[in-house]
């Protein structure tokens, strides 16, 4: 995966807040950040139950068919809260593990605050340079009138209110994890679907839907 560095680190990171509002320099972010093109992808651990053979008495049982292959997400489905998604094959330079977690909503005068976590774990062998505050979004809000899309960016004055200072956007070392907490503004209501940017122009990122997996709960190895 390419890396660019054609805008310095530090320079960003005393900068971050002024790329918050205009969605185009979300490109100027990812100068230093690290590109993704693959693709993320959630397996679900939990075994499919199977089908159980209703035959009559003496009846020679007939076989049963081979396990099904474990339920899988991809894009472009979404992801759920607490999701274990995956960008990169096992042994691959570059493999991350992604997970959205702890979203909340309060009241903010005539809009609310949305707060939330994303962890990243760095499993494979290259440094990866993220700044997910540039990079993550809310895509899709609930209200009152039903869903909207759009786009509410993580901003200054959010993080600020949220208590959310002096965040940490060094690279991400091989072998480790960090949770990187995030706020947004957004009208009265409530946010139902975020993204990330793993490639800087929106064609290749991760969306979640704010809800527990309906389907299967659990983590696979990493």
């Amino acid at each position: 995966m390419p890396t660019f560095h054609a805008v310095d680190v530090e320079i960003l990171k005393r900068s971050i807040y002024v790329l918050f509002a205009p969605v185009f320099m979300v490109f100027a972010a990812l100068a230093c950040g690290t590109v993704v093109n693959d693709l993320a992808y959630y397996t679900c651990p939990t075994p499919i139950p199977q089908p159980t053979a209703a035959v009559l008495p003496g009846t020679t049982v007939p076989p049963l068919p081979p396990p099904p292959t474990p339920y899988t997400i991809a894009p472009p489905q979404d992801f759920y809260l607490g999701d274990a998604v995956f960008v990169g094959q096992p042994g691959a330079p570059l493999r991350l593990r992604f997970r959205l977690q702890n979203v909340q909503v309060q009241s903010a005068g005539s809009q609310n605050l949305v707060t939330w976590r994303l962890e990243i774990r760095n499993l494979g062998s290259a440094t990866y340079e993220t700044v997910p505050a540039a990079l993550m979004v809310i895509t899709r809000i609930t209200t009152a009138s039903g869903a909207v899309n759009g786009t509410w960016n993580t901003s200054e004055s959010a993080m600020n209110a949220a208590g959310f200072t002096n965040e940490n956007y060094d690279p991400l070392p091989p072998g480790a994890t960090r949770v990187y907490r995030l706020a947004a503004y957004i009208p009265a209501g409530n946010a139902s679907q975020f993204a990330y940017l793993l490639d800087g122009d929106g064609g290749n990122h991760i969306t979640w839907a704010n809800q527990s997996n309906p389907y299967c709960s659990g983590d696979i190895a990493d």
